[in-house]
């Protein structure tokens, strides 16, 4: 009876610091103040394309950048605007505009209405989930 109270203790242990081991690997890193304006940079470069009909939520990070979700929380895009929306901040809802075959792009005249104002796109780019949690976290931490 010992030997296997013993043996589930030592489970347990073992259990629990392989999950504490995976927790501090998953930690993000914080963006330092010249790695997000190197990132930023990059993405202002994105050319990628999003179905309008799978936009399913959005994020914040200024009045002119933005991460979309399409469809999922696991599918974020960084997205940049043409000009600055001062109404963004306060938007419930956004309108998105597709010239053709429901492909939303930085080009050819698609377009995020916000409020009734049309905003031209600058620049989607694909990100993963990490790059969007840094980029949030970033920029809420410049809002305090």
């Amino acid at each position: 009876m010992k030997i296997h109270v013993i043996s589930y203790f030592l489970g347990f242990v073992l259990l629990a610091a392989a999950a504490s081991a995976i927790a501090e690997e998953n930690r993000l890193k914080p963006l330092k103040e010249e790695e997000y304006k190197n990132f930023i940079a990059d993405l202002n470069k994105g050319r990628d394309c999003i179905f309008s009909r799978t936009i399913g939520n959005w994020a914040l990070l200024d009045n002119q950048r933005m991460i979309l979700y399409a469809p999922t929380k696991n599918r974020p895009y960084f997205v940049k605007l043409g000009l600055r929306s001062h109404e963004l901040k306060f938007a419930h809802q956004i309108a998105v505009y597709s010239k053709s075959d429901n492909r939303f792009c930085p080009y050819g005249g698609n377009a995020l209405f916000i409020d009734g104002n049309r905003y031209t796109i600058s620049a989607i780019k694909k990100i993963d989930k990490n790059a969007a949690k840094q980029l949030i976290s970033f920029n809420k931490k410049d809002d305090k």
